[in-house]
């Protein structure tokens, strides 16, 4: 007898390996996962600017560090011309979540020319680009530049638009010509996250999904190179109750995100990559766990030093 609804449509699918140059960019759901690949030393960079929750903004930061990677000097200075003081008295930059700031403008600029680069940098030798989508509406100052983040700037500052999903295809289509173009055998995981915004109502964030699901599919539909991973449908069919989601009954609790993050790893980590992340996982639990007790800790460390050698010696090609 099974109780739920298996998710099947997984396509063609491809294993990741340790030498795999990856990049991930978009949601919070994005934020979680790149997180897990990271904690379990794949090599990937993480959302250099913070959190972005539209295509429009992902889309932004690629055309921006597609033109520090090829040498457009104007590009970081056209950035850094975003640059604003909160009304915290801190330092942001409308490109960038609030992981990007300073006490200064000039302190701001740094943060932001490191995160640029380092997106830049992993761009000029980008294996495999993984973008989740989490919703359609995106905020634009009056002067139509689009922010990342609001920042908890005043609203009458903003207007607030929806992509269209040929809007969404036809900004996916740019970037990737751009991106194939300097990585011709690059590899594009896309997904939509399954995070639900109610500030716009469950209606409208249906209508939201249905956009993006639908502009993925037109792009899956276009491009060779790119793969999509059903995120979103596992979440709302496979784990359709809310014991898995987290308190606030919008974001997917512990216990789906690692389901959501085994399913990846069973359709996308090549035999060797699902060997070392079983041997690394006690490491993460060690990680996770303090003692209070000066002996019992130090113990525990020990057991951790211990473990890290075994696995190096066990996986020489995993960067640990």
């Amino acid at each position: 007898m099974q109780f739920t609804t298996a998710i099947h449509e997984f396509g063609a699918t491809f294993p990741l390996s340790a030498d795999d140059q990856m990049l991930a960019l978009g949601s919070c759901f994005a934020q979680v996962m790149g997180q897990r690949m990271a904690d379990n030393r794949l090599n990937i960079v993480v959302n250099p600017t913070g959190v972005l929750y539209n295509p429009e903004s992902i889309f932004l930061t690629l055309d921006t560090a597609l033109d520090i990677a090829l040498g457009h000097n104007d590009a970081l200075q056209q950035a850094k011309r975003l640059t604003f003081q909160g009304n915290d008295g801190r330092w942001y930059n409308w490109m960038a979540a609030s992981v990007v700031h300073g006490n200064s403008r000039e302190e701001c600029d740094r943060a932001l020319t490191y995160a640029l680069q380092l997106t830049a940098q992993r761009l000029n030798n980008l294996t495999v680009l993984m973008l989740t989508f989490g919703t359609d509406h995106y905020y634009s100052l009056k002067d139509n530049h689009v922010v990342a983040n609001c920042h908890k700037m005043p609203s009458t500052m903003f207007e607030e638009r929806i992509m269209t999903t040929d809007e969404i295809v036809s900004r996916f289509d740019k970037a990737c010509r751009r991106l194939t173009a300097l990585r011709p055998e690059l590899k594009i995981i896309v997904s939509i996250s399954p995070y639900r915004y109610l500030k716009y109502g469950l209606h409208t964030s249906q209508l939201s999904k249905a956009r993006l699901l639908l502009a993925t599919d037109e792009i899956q539909k276009r491009h060779s190179e790119v793969h999509y991973f059903p995120a979103y449908e596992i979440m709302n069919d496979e784990l359709r109750d809310y014991r898995f989601y987290a308190a606030d009954m919008v974001h997917p609790s512990e216990t789906a995100e690692e389901y959501i993050w085994q399913t990846f790893c069973d359709h996308y980590m090549n035999d060797c990559l699902k060997q070392f992340i079983r041997e690394w996982a006690p490491v993460l639990k060690m990680k996770a766990h303090r003692s209070k007790n000066p002996a019992a800790q130090e113990a525990l460390d020990n057991m951790l030093s211990s473990k890290i050698q075994q696995v190096k010696e066990q996986f020489p090609e995993m960067k640990i």
